[in-house]
């Protein structure tokens, strides 16, 4: 369990940063970055891909850099879809302002950090449950489920 909770921690951890950085270079962009293939990372598909993660992953290497990819994948479709949250408006009256693209991206993610910090979190105790999921008889099945669910959440636009 203490290898578990090491594995999603730190690569919860190395994730965030990861997202965080891409994230800040998506907003420093001219474009409008489209995540809608990003949602299939919400919490009941990484809850499901969790739960066959650590059934089929036996090795600690590979355990480790899938769940770095999952967690990345999914900060950066939590921290995007925050920031995007932000009407189209204000964002062109504070370029307006005279603050630039750099400025723009740093106000950003400073305004979203405490959800940030909150999305991190709640991967961390994700990982940390299917991880206890995964350990049960029919944790392969409970895991399909998921994933399922997740799949039609996102086909109902209910994420």
């Amino acid at each position: 369990m203490i290898n578990a909770f090491l594995i999603s921690l730190i690569s919860g951890a190395l994730g965030l940063l990861i997202s965080v950085l891409t994230v800040f270079f998506i907003v420093i962009s001219n474009s409008f970055f489209k995540y809608n293939t990003f949602r299939f990372f919400n919490e009941i598909m990484v809850l499901g891909f969790g739960i066959l993660g650590w059934y089929f992953i036996s090795s600690g290497i590979l355990c480790f850099l899938f769940f770095l990819l999952i967690s990345t994948l999914y900060q950066i479709y939590r921290i995007i879809r925050e920031i995007y949250s932000i009407d189209v408006r204000f964002r062109i009256l504070v370029l307006a302002l005279g603050k630039d693209r750099f400025e723009y991206s740093l106000f950003s993610i400073k305004r979203v950090r405490k959800r940030i910090i909150g999305s991190f979190f709640k991967l961390l105790v994700i990982l940390i449950a299917s991880y206890a999921i995964s350990q049960s008889l029919h944790a392969m099945l409970v895991g399909v489920i998921s994933l399922l669910v997740g799949v039609i959440l996102i086909f109902l636009k209910l994420d």
